[in-house]
């Protein structure tokens, strides 16, 4: 169940839009947010669209998976008073969730970009969005016990 709540909150934020400010403190004013997170399978990751969440939900009901490894690419662009959006450099993230009996580990690695949205406000925004989710299913939440970055 937590593996395709979370699965479920990866895919609706591929097709979100968000405000910089409802993620983190932003340094530029007006600026969107977008999110393209992909899954792996084997050497190669795939869009979570909502095919491949209908088919990576459908092989995980039987046997949840040890680690799931996404690829998170952040899309950026200021948008001007005449709505005219303009891109600005994107972030690119790898994460991989490693599932245990009654937590999650998350790793996350920072490959390259500006990074405007700081990791523990990624976490924050996955954990947060996860907890939501969960709360509708009425299942346990997900707490934070350790964060840290290098």
């Amino acid at each position: 169940m937590l593996q395709q709540t979370l699965l479920t909150l990866l895919y609706q934020l591929n097709t979100q839009s968000l405000n910089l400010e409802d993620i983190t403190t932003p340094s530029k004013t007006a600026c969107q947010v977008g999110f393209e997170f992909g899954i792996a399978e084997e050497s190669t990751f795939n869009f979570l669209d909502e095919e491949e969440l209908q088919r990576v939900c459908k092989n995980i009901v039987g046997k949840a998976l040890p680690t799931l490894d996404v690829f998170c690419a952040i899309r950026y662009h200021t948008v001007k008073e005449s709505g005219e959006r303009t891109p600005l450099k994107f972030d690119y993230h790898l994460l991989r969730f490693t599932f245990h009996k009654k937590n999650i580990e998350l790793r996350i690695s920072h490959e390259r970009g500006t990074q405007r949205v700081p990791l523990e406000d990624l976490v924050t925004l996955l954990a947060n969005r996860t907890n939501k989710e969960l709360a509708t299913k009425q299942q346990r939440q997900l707490v934070l016990k350790h964060l840290h970055t290098l």
